[in-house]
């Protein structure tokens, strides 16, 4: 007996997981002042990579500041929440449950800064379904810092418009290349939910 006698019949679509899904002009111009000025209130620290321990990496030149969700960030992480189910509504459709994380925001500086080759998941991170990065920087405040994703034919830049999100498939290769001249600041984070399905 065939083992696909098992497998239920479900309907099929045409979900591009390898796409990406966008908005530009959501965050005032108040609004991302006051993300820089959250982060500044809570400790600044070197990135990591995620591996069999969380480790400082040559892979990846950053810090960060972590941006706990308490009452004061309340309505960062509501915003954040209701353009997610937009876009996941929209492309992907996944079961989501909200944030397993802190919002990360991430300072890239003109010495190098830059994050390689990844995907937003691991042995301790599987449950995550989308990511999520804000653009924080006006692109004439520096030079190189492209956010890029690789869907399997080659690099595609999201672009350095301020303000810009951008929500994609957290098992997607992404990088941000290395920052020449000036420094590029984001705010990252990752939706989550029960294995993928």
């Amino acid at each position: 007996m065939s083992a696909n006698r098992y497998f239920i019949e479900r309907e099929r679509n045409n979900v591009d997981h390898y796409n990406y899904y966008y908005f530009d002009n959501v965050f005032t111009e108040d609004e991302l002042t006051k993300i820089h000025n959250t982060a500044s209130m809570y400790p600044k620290v070197a990135a990591t990579v995620v591996g069999e321990s969380e480790e400082v990496s040559d892979y990846r030149k950053s810090t960060v500041i972590w941006i706990p969700d308490e009452n004061r960030n309340t309505w960062l992480y509501d915003k954040i929440s209701e353009l997610a189910n937009i876009a996941n509504t929209n492309m992907w459709n996944y079961e989501i449950w909200g944030y397993n994380d802190a919002l990360q925001y991430t300072i890239y500086e003109g010495n190098g800064g830059h994050y390689d080759w990844h995907a937003d998941l691991g042995p301790s991170i599987s449950n995550r379904k989308l990511s999520c990065v804000l653009q924080l920087s006006d692109a004439d405040e520096y030079e190189g810092g492209e956010l890029q994703l690789n869907n399997g034919a080659g690099a595609v830049n999201i672009g350095k418009k301020k303000g810009r999100i951008v929500f994609f498939s957290s098992f997607v290769l992404h990088r941000v290349t290395p920052v020449t001249k000036g420094t590029r600041m984001s705010l990252v984070t990752w939706l989550s939910g029960r294995n993928l399905r």
